[in-house]
Order: structure tokens, then C-alpha cells, then sequence
């Protein structure tokens, strides 16, 4: 059941933590209790999640999603910001059980169905983790998604991985491992496959209208201009 307060943050647009329910703006939550990446649910006529977190996540999410008022199998898709393990690692097991399709961009689909090894050390972790969360199901159907998703605009943000993607909305991004939140800040070089082309595509970012930045790892950030400013110096 959707609380009143629930629905009083989501008018407000701003982030609010009720009981596990973490709304974070404009329909868009942040699944708690989630490991590796966070995980985005967008709640809205059309729910979808963005990224599933390390192998073995799928009932968190799930429960989350139960937990907000939604029905799992209303899901219309799940859509991968890029193939690292810990964007991933639930993806199969969260399709099969939801019945719903997963997106990519049509760059990252080898890597993400194990088609193509991952670069340099991405290539081990799915064995050096698996005692840890069990092994990455590579999912059995992934679809190039379209420059819309919804009414989302999918932004193609190559650098950390060859498809990396954002999803942006009315000033939101859910950026992947384009940004670190925070002290808002690129991917590390070390686990950037090209450097040249993350910080164009941050410069390409941020010359957008932003509000908020909600990344792969850290916290959802208001993008104020202190951070941006300091942010294009350094790039």
C-alpha cells in the first residue's frame, strides 16, 4: 500500500526516506538493501528498473517493488546503463521471474550476454565474486533500446564501457558509472575503457539542465553549480 506520505514526497519531488521506502524524485526510487550498484526503480504509468545490482539481488528487488504499491509483473522492462557485473548480476534471474524484456545499448549487448570478453580485469570478476553471490546468468534476450524509453531520453555516454548510457529526464540523470555521487566526479581512470571519450561525454552531460545526479555508486546528488563548475575544470 502507498502511504499518504508516500504521496506527499512524490508531489514535492524531493528525497525522502519512509520506513524502507526511499523516493528520491519525480517517481524515481532508489531500491534499498541492494548489493554492488543502486538500483532505480521509476515508478511511474509505465515502471521500470535501471541496473539489478550483483547476482543474487532479484528478491530484494522484487520485495522492494511489492513494497511501494506496484505489481513485479506490471514491469514494462529493465534497462542496463552497461555490462559491469554489479549493474548486471540480476538481470536473468529479475526477466525470468517478472516476464519482462531488458534493454542496452546495442554496443554493450555482447559483452552483457557473454558474447565478447569484458576488457582488461572486468573479465575475472564474474569468477572472483561468484563464491561470494553466486555465479552472473547471462540474460537469454537483451533489445538495443531506441534514443526514447518511455519518456526518458537514453543518452549514449560511451567511455567507462564502450555502450554506456544515461537516462535523462525534465533535469534527472540516472548516470551508471558516468558519475560518482558525492563530491560529484568521474568514473576511476583504472576502471574507465577510454578516458577521451567519459570526459566528453560528461562535457555532453552537463551542458543539459540538470537537477539531480543519481549515479551507480554514492549517494543522489543535487547538481548544484559548485559541483558542475568544479567538475568542467577538471576535465
Amino acid at each position: 500500500m502507498i502511504t499518504d506520505g508516500w504521496l506527499r514526497a512524490r508531489k514535492r519531488g524531493c528525497q525522502t526516506v519512509e520506513g524502507e521506502h526511499m523516493l528520491i524524485t519525480d517517481e524515481v526510487h532508489q531500491v534499498d538493501g541492494v548489493k554492488g550498484a543502486h538500483v532505480y526503480l521509476v515508478a511511474s504509468q509505465e515502471p521500470f528498473l535501471v541496473d539489478t545490482g550483483m547476482p543474487g539481488q532479484e528478491r530484494r528487488i522484487i520485495e522492494y517493488i511489492r513494497s511501494v504499491g506496484l505489481n513485479p509483473r506490471h514491469l514494462t522492462g529493465i534497462i542496463l546503463t552497461h555490462f559491469d557485473l554489479d549493474h548486471i548480476g540480476s538481470v536473468q534471474n529479475l526477466a525470468s521471474a517478472l516476464q519482462c524484456p531488458v534493454y542496452a545499448q546495442e554496443a554493450e549487448i555482447p559483452y552483457i550476454r557473454g558474447q565478447k570478453p569484458r576488457p582488461g580485469m572486468k573479465r575475472f570478476l564474474p569468477h572472483l565474486v561468484s563464491p561470494i553471490y553466486g555465479s552472473l546468468r547471462a540474460p537469454e534476450e537483451v533489445r538495443p533500446c531506441a534514443e526514447m524509453f518511455h519518456d526518458w531520453e537514453v543518452l549514449p555516454t560511451p567511455g567507462h564501457t564502450p555502450g554506456h548510457i544515461v537516462l535523462y529526464r525534465n533535469g534527472i540523470a540516472i548516470v551508471g558509472d558516468l558519475l560518482q555521487g558525492g563530491r560529484i566526479r568521474p568514473a576511476p581512470p583504472y576502471l574507465t575503457w577510454n578516458s577521451g571519450q567519459l570526459k566528453e561525454s560528461i562535457r555532453q552531460l552537463i551542458s543539459r539542465p540538470l537537477r539531480w545526479i543519481l549515479p551507480g555508486h554514492g549517494p543522489a546528488t543535487p547538481a548544484s553549480n559548485h559541483w558542475l563548475d568544479r567538475l568542467e575544470r577538471t576535465l
